[in-house]
Protein backbone atom coordinates (compact mmCIF):
# COMPACT_ATOMS: atom_id res chain seq x y z
CA UNK A 1 0.00 0.00 0.00
CA UNK A 2 2.73 2.35 -0.94
CA UNK A 3 3.31 4.97 -3.62
CA UNK A 4 6.34 6.89 -4.81
CA UNK A 5 7.69 10.02 -3.11
CA UNK A 6 6.56 13.32 -4.55
CA UNK A 7 8.53 16.42 -5.43
CA UNK A 8 7.09 19.91 -5.58
CA UNK A 9 7.32 22.42 -8.42
CA UNK A 10 7.09 26.12 -7.59
CA UNK A 11 6.79 28.62 -10.43
CA UNK A 12 7.95 32.05 -9.35
CA UNK A 13 5.57 34.14 -11.44
CA UNK A 14 5.55 36.81 -8.75
CA UNK A 15 9.15 36.64 -7.57
CA UNK A 16 9.24 39.81 -5.52
CA UNK A 17 6.17 38.80 -3.58
CA UNK A 18 7.78 35.47 -2.72
CA UNK A 19 10.91 37.16 -1.32
CA UNK A 20 9.62 40.53 -0.05
CA UNK A 21 12.95 41.33 1.64
CA UNK A 22 14.56 41.83 -1.78
CA UNK A 23 14.80 45.33 -3.12
CA UNK A 24 12.95 46.40 -6.24
CA UNK A 25 16.13 45.87 -8.23
CA UNK A 26 16.00 42.08 -8.40
CA UNK A 27 18.55 40.83 -10.96
CA UNK A 28 17.02 37.32 -11.04
CA UNK A 29 13.36 38.35 -11.36
CA UNK A 30 13.12 38.49 -15.14
CA UNK A 31 14.92 35.19 -15.63
CA UNK A 32 12.79 33.45 -13.02
CA UNK A 33 9.54 34.75 -14.49
CA UNK A 34 10.60 33.75 -18.01
CA UNK A 35 11.68 30.31 -16.80
CA UNK A 36 8.36 29.78 -15.03
CA UNK A 37 6.46 30.70 -18.19
CA UNK A 38 8.58 28.33 -20.28
CA UNK A 39 8.02 25.50 -17.78
CA UNK A 40 4.27 26.02 -18.04
CA UNK A 41 4.62 25.61 -21.81
CA UNK A 42 6.57 22.39 -21.32
CA UNK A 43 9.78 23.90 -22.73
CA UNK A 44 12.09 22.41 -20.14
CA UNK A 45 15.39 23.03 -21.94
CA UNK A 46 14.58 26.70 -22.47
CA UNK A 47 13.40 26.99 -18.85
CA UNK A 48 16.65 25.40 -17.69
CA UNK A 49 18.60 28.04 -19.58
CA UNK A 50 16.50 30.83 -18.03
CA UNK A 51 17.01 29.51 -14.51
CA UNK A 52 20.73 29.11 -15.15
CA UNK A 53 20.74 32.77 -16.17
CA UNK A 54 19.00 33.58 -12.88
CA UNK A 55 21.74 31.75 -10.98
CA UNK A 56 24.41 33.65 -12.89
CA UNK A 57 22.69 36.99 -12.32
CA UNK A 58 22.11 36.36 -8.58
CA UNK A 59 24.39 33.58 -7.28
CA UNK A 60 23.28 34.25 -3.69
CA UNK A 61 19.58 33.84 -4.50
CA UNK A 62 18.33 30.30 -3.68
CA UNK A 63 15.33 30.52 -6.03
CA UNK A 64 17.35 30.08 -9.21
CA UNK A 65 19.11 26.97 -7.90
CA UNK A 66 15.84 25.47 -6.74
CA UNK A 67 14.01 26.02 -10.03
CA UNK A 68 16.98 24.81 -12.04
CA UNK A 69 16.97 21.70 -9.85
CA UNK A 70 13.33 21.11 -10.75
CA UNK A 71 14.21 21.34 -14.45
CA UNK A 72 17.14 18.97 -14.06
CA UNK A 73 14.92 16.52 -12.19
CA UNK A 74 12.45 16.58 -15.08
CA UNK A 75 15.34 15.82 -17.43
CA UNK A 76 16.38 12.85 -15.23
CA UNK A 77 19.63 14.58 -14.27
CA UNK A 78 19.51 13.25 -10.72
CA UNK A 79 22.98 14.34 -9.64
CA UNK A 80 22.53 17.82 -11.10
CA UNK A 81 19.12 18.29 -9.49
CA UNK A 82 20.35 17.16 -6.08
CA UNK A 83 23.35 19.50 -6.31
CA UNK A 84 21.06 22.44 -7.06
CA UNK A 85 18.69 21.59 -4.22
CA UNK A 86 21.66 21.42 -1.86
CA UNK A 87 22.88 24.78 -3.11
CA UNK A 88 19.45 26.30 -2.48
CA UNK A 89 19.38 24.86 1.04
CA UNK A 90 22.87 26.18 1.79
CA UNK A 91 21.68 29.69 0.91
CA UNK A 92 18.31 29.31 2.64
CA UNK A 93 18.45 26.54 5.30
CA UNK A 94 14.68 26.66 5.92
CA UNK A 95 13.79 26.19 2.22
CA UNK A 96 11.02 23.61 2.73
CA UNK A 97 10.43 22.74 -0.94
CA UNK A 98 14.14 22.16 -1.57
CA UNK A 99 14.37 19.90 1.49
CA UNK A 100 11.28 17.99 0.33
CA UNK A 101 12.53 17.46 -3.21
CA UNK A 102 16.00 16.47 -2.08
CA UNK A 103 14.49 14.11 0.50
CA UNK A 104 12.25 12.50 -2.13
CA UNK A 105 15.21 11.95 -4.46
CA UNK A 106 17.35 10.50 -1.67
CA UNK A 107 14.47 8.15 -0.87
CA UNK A 108 14.35 7.03 -4.50
CA UNK A 109 18.09 6.31 -4.34
CA UNK A 110 17.59 4.12 -1.26
CA UNK A 111 19.18 6.62 1.15
CA UNK A 112 16.14 6.61 3.39
CA UNK A 113 17.72 7.79 6.65
CA UNK A 114 19.23 10.78 4.89
CA UNK A 115 15.86 11.44 3.28
CA UNK A 116 14.17 11.52 6.70
CA UNK A 117 16.53 14.26 7.85
CA UNK A 118 15.58 16.56 4.98
CA UNK A 119 11.87 15.74 5.14
CA UNK A 120 11.75 16.50 8.85
CA UNK A 121 13.38 19.86 8.14
CA UNK A 122 10.77 20.49 5.43
CA UNK A 123 7.89 19.85 7.82
CA UNK A 124 9.48 21.98 10.55
CA UNK A 125 10.03 24.86 8.14
CA UNK A 126 6.52 24.56 6.70
CA UNK A 127 4.18 22.64 9.05
CA UNK A 128 1.27 22.78 6.61
CA UNK A 129 3.26 21.22 3.75
CA UNK A 130 1.22 18.13 2.88
CA UNK A 131 3.63 16.67 0.32
CA UNK A 132 6.49 16.73 2.82
CA UNK A 133 4.40 14.95 5.48
CA UNK A 134 3.39 12.35 2.84
CA UNK A 135 7.04 11.76 1.86
CA UNK A 136 8.06 11.56 5.51
CA UNK A 137 5.42 8.89 6.04
CA UNK A 138 6.85 6.91 3.12
CA UNK A 139 10.38 7.17 4.46
CA UNK A 140 9.46 6.08 7.97
CA UNK A 141 7.42 3.22 6.49
CA UNK A 142 10.49 1.96 4.63
CA UNK A 143 12.45 2.16 7.87
CA UNK A 144 9.69 0.06 9.43
CA UNK A 145 8.94 2.77 11.99
CA UNK A 146 5.21 2.36 11.47
CA UNK A 147 4.20 4.51 14.44
CA UNK A 148 6.10 7.51 13.05
CA UNK A 149 4.88 6.68 9.55
CA UNK A 150 1.24 6.68 10.65
CA UNK A 151 1.73 9.97 12.51
CA UNK A 152 3.20 11.60 9.39
CA UNK A 153 0.45 10.25 7.16
CA UNK A 154 -2.18 11.52 9.60
CA UNK A 155 -0.77 15.00 9.19
CA UNK A 156 -0.81 14.55 5.40
CA UNK A 157 -4.45 13.42 5.48
CA UNK A 158 -5.38 16.34 7.74
CA UNK A 159 -3.82 18.77 5.27
CA UNK A 160 -4.92 16.94 2.11
CA UNK A 161 -8.14 15.10 3.07
CA UNK A 162 -9.02 14.29 -0.54
CA UNK A 163 -5.62 12.78 -1.36
CA UNK A 164 -6.28 9.09 -2.00
CA UNK A 165 -2.63 8.00 -1.80
CA UNK A 166 -2.29 9.50 1.68
CA UNK A 167 -5.26 7.50 2.92
CA UNK A 168 -4.12 4.27 1.26
CA UNK A 169 -0.67 4.57 2.81
CA UNK A 170 -2.05 5.55 6.21
CA UNK A 171 -4.18 2.42 6.03
CA UNK A 172 -1.07 0.35 5.36
CA UNK A 173 0.80 1.84 8.32
CA UNK A 174 -2.18 1.30 10.63
CA UNK A 175 -2.38 -2.31 9.49
CA UNK A 176 1.22 -2.85 10.63
CA UNK A 177 0.23 -1.32 13.98
CA UNK A 178 -2.60 -3.90 14.16
CA UNK A 179 -5.22 -1.15 14.02
CA UNK A 180 -7.43 -3.02 11.57
CA UNK A 181 -10.57 -0.89 12.13
CA UNK A 182 -8.55 2.29 11.59
CA UNK A 183 -6.99 0.87 8.42
CA UNK A 184 -10.37 -0.18 7.06
CA UNK A 185 -11.76 3.28 7.79
CA UNK A 186 -9.00 5.00 5.83
CA UNK A 187 -9.24 2.62 2.88
CA UNK A 188 -13.01 2.85 2.81
CA UNK A 189 -12.62 6.63 2.62
CA UNK A 190 -10.10 6.20 -0.21
CA UNK A 191 -12.61 4.13 -2.21
CA UNK A 192 -15.31 6.72 -1.60
CA UNK A 193 -13.00 9.50 -2.78
CA UNK A 194 -11.76 7.60 -5.84
CA UNK A 195 -14.10 4.75 -6.77
CA UNK A 196 -12.14 4.12 -9.96
CA UNK A 197 -8.80 3.74 -8.20
CA UNK A 198 -7.81 0.07 -8.56
CA UNK A 199 -5.19 0.21 -5.81
CA UNK A 200 -7.72 1.62 -3.35
CA UNK A 201 -10.17 -1.16 -4.22
CA UNK A 202 -7.45 -3.81 -3.89
CA UNK A 203 -6.21 -2.51 -0.55
CA UNK A 204 -9.71 -2.18 0.86
CA UNK A 205 -10.68 -5.63 -0.35
CA UNK A 206 -7.53 -7.13 1.16
CA UNK A 207 -8.35 -5.68 4.57
CA UNK A 208 -11.96 -6.84 4.37
CA UNK A 209 -10.56 -10.32 3.71
CA UNK A 210 -8.48 -10.05 6.88
CA UNK A 211 -11.65 -9.15 8.76
CA UNK A 212 -13.31 -12.29 7.40
CA UNK A 213 -15.81 -10.27 5.34
CA UNK A 214 -15.22 -12.44 2.31
CA UNK A 215 -18.20 -11.47 0.15
CA UNK A 216 -17.50 -7.77 0.57
CA UNK A 217 -13.82 -8.43 -0.07
CA UNK A 218 -14.61 -10.31 -3.27
CA UNK A 219 -16.76 -7.43 -4.49
CA UNK A 220 -13.95 -4.90 -3.98
CA UNK A 221 -11.32 -7.13 -5.57
CA UNK A 222 -13.61 -7.85 -8.52
CA UNK A 223 -13.93 -4.10 -9.08
CA UNK A 224 -10.14 -3.73 -8.84
CA UNK A 225 -9.51 -6.16 -11.69
CA UNK A 226 -12.37 -4.65 -13.70
CA UNK A 227 -10.62 -1.28 -13.40
CA UNK A 228 -7.18 -2.72 -14.17
CA UNK A 229 -7.07 -6.09 -15.88
CA UNK A 230 -3.25 -6.18 -15.50
CA UNK A 231 -3.39 -5.99 -11.69
CA UNK A 232 -1.77 -9.37 -10.97
CA UNK A 233 -1.92 -9.11 -7.16
CA UNK A 234 -5.63 -8.28 -7.31
CA UNK A 235 -6.35 -11.33 -9.50
CA UNK A 236 -4.39 -13.48 -7.06
CA UNK A 237 -6.10 -12.09 -3.96
CA UNK A 238 -9.50 -12.48 -5.65
CA UNK A 239 -8.71 -16.13 -6.33
CA UNK A 240 -7.82 -16.70 -2.66
CA UNK A 241 -11.06 -15.08 -1.49
CA UNK A 242 -13.18 -17.03 -3.99
CA UNK A 243 -11.54 -20.24 -2.81
CA UNK A 244 -12.39 -19.43 0.81
CA UNK A 245 -15.96 -18.83 -0.30
CA UNK A 246 -15.79 -22.30 -1.94
CA UNK A 247 -16.57 -20.75 -5.30
CA UNK A 248 -13.97 -22.97 -6.91
CA UNK A 249 -14.68 -22.24 -10.61
CA UNK A 250 -14.32 -18.50 -9.97
CA UNK A 251 -11.21 -19.12 -7.86
CA UNK A 252 -9.62 -21.18 -10.63
CA UNK A 253 -10.39 -18.51 -13.19
CA UNK A 254 -8.88 -15.71 -11.10
CA UNK A 255 -5.76 -17.67 -10.14
CA UNK A 256 -5.21 -18.79 -13.72
CA UNK A 257 -5.40 -15.13 -14.75
CA UNK A 258 -2.88 -14.18 -12.06
CA UNK A 259 -0.55 -16.95 -13.25
CA UNK A 260 -0.24 -15.24 -16.65
CA UNK A 261 1.95 -12.59 -15.04
CA UNK A 262 5.59 -13.62 -14.75
CA UNK A 263 6.26 -12.34 -11.25
CA UNK A 264 3.07 -13.85 -9.85
CA UNK A 265 3.10 -17.16 -11.73
CA UNK A 266 4.75 -19.54 -9.20
CA UNK A 267 2.62 -18.42 -6.25
CA UNK A 268 -0.60 -18.30 -8.26
CA UNK A 269 0.00 -21.74 -9.77
CA UNK A 270 0.65 -23.22 -6.33
CA UNK A 271 -2.56 -21.70 -4.99
CA UNK A 272 -4.40 -22.96 -8.04
CA UNK A 273 -3.06 -26.42 -7.25
CA UNK A 274 -4.42 -26.10 -3.71
CA UNK A 275 -7.86 -25.26 -5.09
CA UNK A 276 -7.79 -28.42 -7.23
CA UNK A 277 -6.75 -30.49 -4.22
CA UNK A 278 -9.65 -29.11 -2.18
CA UNK A 279 -11.91 -30.56 -4.87
CA UNK A 280 -10.11 -33.92 -4.81
CA UNK A 281 -8.52 -33.30 -8.21
CA UNK A 282 -5.03 -34.47 -7.35
CA UNK A 283 -3.76 -34.96 -10.90
CA UNK A 284 -4.78 -31.40 -11.85
CA UNK A 285 -3.05 -30.11 -8.71
CA UNK A 286 0.17 -31.95 -9.59
CA UNK A 287 0.08 -30.38 -13.05
CA UNK A 288 -0.11 -26.89 -11.54
CA UNK A 289 2.76 -27.55 -9.13
CA UNK A 290 4.91 -28.80 -11.99
CA UNK A 291 4.09 -25.63 -13.94
CA UNK A 292 5.15 -23.57 -10.93
CA UNK A 293 8.48 -25.41 -10.77
CA UNK A 294 9.01 -24.86 -14.48
CA UNK A 295 8.27 -21.16 -14.09
CA UNK A 296 10.56 -20.81 -11.06
CA UNK A 297 12.88 -23.80 -10.47
CA UNK A 298 14.09 -22.29 -7.18
CA UNK A 299 10.63 -21.88 -5.64
CA UNK A 300 10.84 -24.29 -2.68
CA UNK A 301 7.15 -24.20 -1.77
CA UNK A 302 6.17 -25.74 -5.12
CA UNK A 303 8.33 -28.81 -4.41
CA UNK A 304 6.77 -29.21 -0.98
CA UNK A 305 3.23 -29.02 -2.34
CA UNK A 306 4.11 -31.38 -5.17
CA UNK A 307 5.52 -33.87 -2.67
CA UNK A 308 2.39 -33.69 -0.52
CA UNK A 309 0.19 -34.28 -3.56
CA UNK A 310 2.23 -37.29 -4.66
CA UNK A 311 2.24 -38.65 -1.10
CA UNK A 312 -1.54 -38.34 -0.89
CA UNK A 313 -1.79 -40.36 -4.11
CA UNK A 314 0.57 -43.03 -2.75
CA UNK A 315 3.33 -42.15 -5.24
CA UNK A 316 6.09 -42.35 -2.66
CA UNK A 317 9.07 -42.37 -5.02
CA UNK A 318 7.85 -39.18 -6.70
CA UNK A 319 7.00 -37.71 -3.31
CA UNK A 320 10.50 -38.37 -1.97
CA UNK A 321 12.07 -36.74 -5.01
CA UNK A 322 9.88 -33.65 -4.61
CA UNK A 323 10.54 -33.41 -0.87
CA UNK A 324 14.28 -33.61 -1.51
CA UNK A 325 13.86 -30.77 -3.98
CA UNK A 326 12.13 -28.74 -1.26
CA UNK A 327 14.83 -29.44 1.34
CA UNK A 328 17.60 -28.52 -1.12
CA UNK A 329 16.02 -25.14 -1.82
CA UNK A 330 14.55 -24.16 1.55
CA UNK A 331 16.97 -22.62 4.03
CA UNK A 332 17.02 -23.77 7.62
CA UNK A 333 15.23 -27.08 7.21
CA UNK A 334 15.99 -29.17 10.32
CA UNK A 335 17.40 -32.67 10.18
CA UNK A 336 14.82 -35.41 9.97
CA UNK A 337 12.40 -33.33 7.88
CA UNK A 338 12.39 -35.80 4.99
CA UNK A 339 11.45 -38.70 7.26
CA UNK A 340 8.63 -36.68 8.81
CA UNK A 341 7.26 -35.66 5.41
CA UNK A 342 7.41 -39.24 4.10
CA UNK A 343 5.25 -40.45 6.98
CA UNK A 344 2.32 -38.96 5.11
CA UNK A 345 2.89 -41.19 2.11
CA UNK A 346 0.12 -43.78 1.84
CA UNK A 347 1.67 -46.81 0.18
Amino acid sequence: MKNKPRTTLILWLACLLCWPSLADADPAAGHLTRGASLMKQGKVDAALAAFSAAVKAAPRDPRGYYQRGVCKEKKKDVAGAMADYRAAIKLKPAFAEAHNNLGAMLHDKGKVKAAVGHLEKATRAKPRYGEAWYNLGLAYYDLRNFKASAAAYRQAVKLKPRDVDCRINLGGALLHLKDLPGAVKQLGAAVTLAPRNAMARFSYGSLLMKQGKLKKAAAQLQKAVALDATYARAWHRLGIVRARLKDYPAAQKALARAARFKGMAPMALCDLGKVYRKQGKNAEAVAQYNKAIKAAPGYAKAYLLLGLAHAAAGKCKAARKAFKGFIARQKGVPAGTLAKLMKGCKK
